[in-house]
């Protein structure tokens, strides 16, 4: 490849969506410190606090993660008190408790600084666009 050609890194998805995706997560776990909690777990208790009751199933499928994934995840926040396990007959289903709740306004700031931080690097529309592309991208990949 000559220096005008453009290199691997430039132009394979796989690369430059992990690569962005680093410098994003980095600025997520910035932002998000003051939670108490990383980023993935903060998405999960927005997630939790917006639809109390959730089977683990169902919170994998919403956050496109695997089951032993989750398990981690939900266990991480029982230890902290913050969510949990609720048995109906066969079926497991995740409820936030008070101090979880309690969590939902400084977990909301945290994410609001973090989009203000990348729009202000990326511009809000473009970050949005970039947002919305990225997401239908992936129902595409999910089927």
């Amino acid at each position: 490849m000559t220096k005008e050609s453009k290199t691997f890194h430039e132009c394979c998805l796989y690369f430059t969506v992990n690569s962005f995706a680093r410098k994003i997560n980095e600025m997520a776990e910035e932002e998000f410190k003051i939670t108490g909690l990383t980023s993935s777990h903060a998405y999960l208790m927005l997630t939790l606090l917006d639809e109390p009751g959730l089977s683990q199933n169902e919170l994998s499928q919403k956050m496109n993660l695997k089951a032993s994934t989750m398990t981690r995840f939900i266990d991480k926040l029982m230890q902290k008190q913050l969510v949990e396990r609720m048995q109906k007959g066969r079926s497991v289903f995740i409820y936030p408790t008070a101090k979880g709740k309690e969590l939902r306004v400084l977990i909301e700031g945290a994410m609001k600084k973090m989009y203000e931080r990348y729009y202000e690097v990326l511009d809000e529309d473009f970050s949005k666009n970039l947002t919305a592309d990225i997401n239908k991208a992936n129902m595409l990949l999910k089927d």
